[in-house]
């Protein structure tokens, strides 16, 4: 269920705002709304993150390979300490980029310079103390060949088209009149033979840097530590740089400081305020401040079963505060409390990141049923999901073992292997394993139905129909939560003319795909889907009269009419769940059949390799298709007929 929350407005004096907020989150119930924030704390906190980070990472990246690991004892720094290795860290990486560039750029210069030769830029400079200035250059052998007599030039190499060539003069200046393609040598700073022995010197001294940032891995332990601390703090400096101060007139001011409480009202709230009383900043009860009493305000929310609670919190430490009912408008976090049973889709929702509005329903309990049995058909075989079984009890003894509660993923893990193994055994599905060789008794456990036993043309038909049964259940279900949601609102109704539609629907679609002559359209069917959809046009955006909802439904005609043909996909949408099964089950099949000859002969080994490879990978494609197919039908077809949109964020108090 989702809990009721009161939107809370909280004034503190500014003075006590900082150990407020430390009584507050030690109270750790309130969610607080982050306001845009910033101050010099908060900068340099941030910084200071990032390059705690960033050395974590780097130390993470470059330590050596587990065979070369060697085992490195945690240290025990202070912050100093610590920030100080980071700056170590830090520099190495920064020495590192500083040295690639290096290597990048002589890399570069020798390739630009290798066609000149090995020469010493220097012995061309010292021409310039006998007053000879030499340019050097090149021209195609066409421009070069033009050149003014007035030029002088000394020709030094050229390929077939270009000329390489040195103009001496007596001044620094370059003559004017040289062709536009002349292209100039800008000498280097060392020669060619320099630079080739320059760039091995640092690449052989580039290792060394990832080497030392590796060997701190004792920094690992104390960074990841000081980075949850820091991560702490600028919470905390966040919530206090983004507290509004609100400064009180003078009158005001010498009000609350004379009176022992100060009693805040609105309407439908609870509000008490103790400021005074030996509260009142740089003052004591009965004395006016000398200064003006400044206030800062906090806004949030707390669970409504907490406010009682907080309201003596409030009191014992002279805070004033509003408690309401949150307003349409508000964005209101979400907290969840469920049962053991429906907390095993916790992780999921985690996982998925998935969250309902405050004011949506909540679907957990048929998320979780329905998804168990999507999972179940999905991997449709009854020796992977005892795969499941086991692998999720051997974790669950191990948390047990070591006297910690069972992690809520293997139970999770557990149910869906259990539903796993109940469908693979109706459907007498074992590692793809042929029914011919499959033991009685596991078949004598099967449904005739729908299991492997029996002919393929009758259990695929019977599959088609229980998949789109279950759309129609699961469909269905969601608009029965939307009339106990809209009971006293005459918009039942049109969920009324919806599950009208889904049942005429159901009827179409098992026509088209499983037998038309079973499933006829007959007259009922069509009075189904056109008096649901007159239902549904007329009622289904109902506010303040029919008037008002047939108008709406007019403005959007082309929607309401595409809704018949949504009812249509989504029921169809369930054959899915059929249709993959199936496809993995033929992998497994195809799996056996490949390795079965190799078993039986001396390359034993290879097949069984081959049994491990291919069900494993076909294990994994489930696990995938399960995320794709099983959790869409929860997270879309059935939420948008619940009326779903998964907008919510999570209730996150203020906490240690």
């Amino acid at each position: 269920m989702i809990l009721p929350m009161k939107k809370l407005t909280l004034l503190v004096l500014d003075s006590q705002k900082k150990a407020a907020l430390k009584t507050l989150r030690n109270f750790g119930a309130v969610h607080i709304e982050k306001e845009a924030a910033s101050s010099d704390t908060l900068t340099e906190l941030q910084n200071t993150y990032t390059r705690v980070q960033q050395a974590e990472a780097l130390i993470t990246e470059s330590q050596p390979k587990k065979a070369e690991k060697t085992k490195t004892e945690p240290l025990t720094l202070n912050r100093n300490d610590l920030l100080q290795a980071v700056d170590e860290i830090l520099e190495l990486k920064d020495q590192e980029s500083n040295t690639r560039a290096a290597i990048n750029k002589l890399t570069g210069d020798i390739e630009a310079y290798s066609s000149w030769g090995d020469f010493d830029p220097e012995d061309i400079r010292s021409f310039e103390e006998n007053s000879i200035y030499l340019t050097i250059g090149e021209l195609p052998e066409k421009s070069y060949a033009t050149l003014p007599e007035t030029i002088k030039t000394v020709r030094l190499a050229g390929g077939k088209k270009t000329v390489r060539f040195a103009i001496v003069s007596e001044t620094i200046d370059v003559p004017v009149d040289l062709p536009s393609d002349f292209n100039p040598l800008i000498l280097p700073d060392m020669r060619l033979s320099a630079m080739h022995t320059k760039r091995e010197q640092l690449q052989k001294q580039l290792p060394s840097f990832k080497a030392k940032i590796g060997a701190r891995t004792e920094l690992l332990a104390p960074l990841k530590a000081e980075a949850k601390k820091l991560a702490k703090e600028i919470e905390f400096e966040t919530v206090r740089a983004g507290m509004e101060v609100i400064p009180l007139e003078e009158d005001t001011a010498a009000a609350s400081s004379t009176d022992s409480s100060v009693t805040l009202a609105a309407s439908g709230s609870a509000a008490t305020a103790a400021v005074g009383s030996g509260n009142a900043a740089n003052g004591t009860a009965g004395t006016a401040s000398k200064e003006p009493i400044r206030l800062a305000r906090l806004s949030g929310y707390i669970l409504a079963e907490k406010q009682a609670d907080f309201a003596g919190l409030a009191k014992a430490n002279g805070w004033a505060f509003i408690a309401d009912d949150p307003a349409e408008e508000d964005a209101v976090p979400t907290a969840m409390r469920h049962n053991r049973f429906v907390q095993l889709l916790t992780p999921l929702t985690d996982f998925l990141g998935t969250v309902p509005g405050y004011r949506e329903p909540d679907i957990s309990l048929w998320f979780l049923l329905f998804f168990g049995i999507f999972f179940a058909m999905i991997f449709g075989d009854a020796g992977y999901g005892g795969i499941l079984v086991i692998l999720s009890l051997i974790g669950i003894g191990k948390a047990k073992a070591k006297e910690q509660p069972a992690p809520l993923a293997m139970q999770m893990f557990l149910y869906l292997g259990v539903l796993t193994v109940i469908w693979g055994t109706a459907t007498c599905n074992w590692f793809g394993i042929s029914v011919d060789y499959i033991p009685a008794w596991l078949k004598n456990l099967s449904v005739p139905a729908i299991s492997n036993a029996t002919e393929e043309s009758i259990r695929n038909a019977n599959l088609m129909q229980f998949c789109f049964t279950l759309g129609l259940i699961q469909l269905t279900i969601g608009h029965i939560i939307s009339i106990v949601r809209n009971i006293r609102s005459p918009q039942i109704l049109g969920h009324v003319g919806s599950i009208a539609m889904l049942c005429g629907m159901y009827v179409v679609v098992l026509s088209l795909v499983v037998s038309a002559e079973r499933y006829q359209i007959n007259q009922p069917v069509m009075i189904a889907v056109g008096g649901g959809f007159a239902l549904n046009f007329i009622f289904s955006n109902y506010q303040t009269g029919i008037g008002q909802s047939i108008v709406d439904s007019l403005k959007n005609i082309i929607t309401m009419f595409l809704g018949v043909v949504n009812v249509f996909a989504d029921i169809m949408s369930y054959i899915r769940l059929w249709a993959v099964g199936l496809a993995g089950s033929a992998i497994s099949a195809t799996v056996n059949q490949m390795a079965g000859p190799a078993l039986g002969s001396f390359l034993i080994f290879l097949g069984v390799l081959l049994l491990f490879f291919g069900h494993g990978l076909n294990y994994i494609m489930n696990v995938l298709s399960v995320i794709v197919h099983g959790v869409r039908l929860n997270t879309l077809e059935f939420s948008n007929h619940v009326g779903l949109t998964w907008a919510g964020f999570k209730y996150e108090p203020f906490a240690e």
